[in-house]
């Protein structure tokens, strides 16, 4: 029997991303391996370090170092262009991949973003994979526009947080499993004590999970992580304990059904 193949869509989620790498290791654990993965913001990060060969444990040790980085150190100094250094975080990616590019990469991986030139989608599948993740994960406000070749990017969870129409497009006959780690929306917890950021991150969260619903679902499987006690500007190493665990802990429920989808016959869930 031919076998089935297995695309993964990962959502962003900022902090609450971290789930994924859980997600990831359940699957892994059980020899499901995916052909494709798509990924949007933080689902791009986690989904384009793991397709380039990084194991789960370089990938939890990143997750929990992150806070160590100081990436996020500005969050509670006032606006300037943008809250955030994204030329830490490329080196970081750059670190860990190098001139990596989507072809050398050890399964097929798509990161989408958002053009700000035309308001469209799109879809690094070519070139180097540092610069498709941080279009993808350049998210308004925090991060300043990516500028690659003539052209400028945002996060693409502007226009497309789920990308399983990405994937169905790419793989019609796949198996797709998508992986929402926003899930049902929850009010932010707020541990920075800046109102305005905690309304900035509730605003953006409320639209984006608007327009994943608003569209047709393209997965076989939606996995919906909901996190109410993991902030997604909260990034340090008890959070991404916490998103961790809790993408362990859905993987472990839906194992059955993935299994099932794919037709994996295993006495052991």
């Amino acid at each position: 029997m031919k076998k089935k193949k297995f695309v993964l869509v990962l959502g962003g989620g900022a902090s609450k991303g971290f789930a994924h790498i859980g997600i990831l290791r359940v699957l892994e654990s059980k020899g499901i391996v995916p052909d494709l993965i798509v990924g949007t913001s933080m689902g791009a990060l986690v989904g384009g370090l793991y397709a380039s060969g990084k194991s789960i444990d370089q990938l939890e040790k990143l997750a929990l170092n992150f806070n160590y980085l100081g990436t996020f150190s500005l969050m509670n100094m006032l606006f300037k262009d943008n809250i955030l250094n994204i030329g830490r975080v490329k080196r970081i990616l750059k670190r860990e991949l190098g001139e990596m590019t989507f072809e050398e990469t050890k399964m097929k991986f798509v990161a989408v973003a958002t053009e700000l030139d035309t308001g469209t989608e799109k879809h690094f599948d070519s070139g180097l994979l540092v610069d498709g993740i941080t279009a993808s994960i350049s998210v308004p406000g925090f991060f300043p526009r990516v500028k690659i070749g003539n052209h400028y990017y945002v996060d693409g969870g502007l226009l497309n947080n789920l990308p399983e129409d990405v994937a169905r497009k790419i793989m019609p006959d796949a198996v797709i499993v998508s992986v929402d780690p926003i899930g049902e929306y929850v009010k932010q917890i707020d541990r920075s004590k800046n109102k305005t950021m905690q309304t900035l991150i509730n605003s953006l969260v409320i639209m984006t999970q608007a327009i994943v619903n608003s569209k047709p679902k393209n997965a076989d499987l939606r996995i919906l992580v909901t996190q109410p006690h993991v902030c997604q500007i909260d990034f340090n190493k008890q959070t991404a304990i916490k998103s961790i665990k809790r993408g362990e802990r859905v993987a472990k429920k839906y194992l059955p059904q993935i299994k099932e989808l794919l037709g994996i016959k295993d006495e052991n869930n």
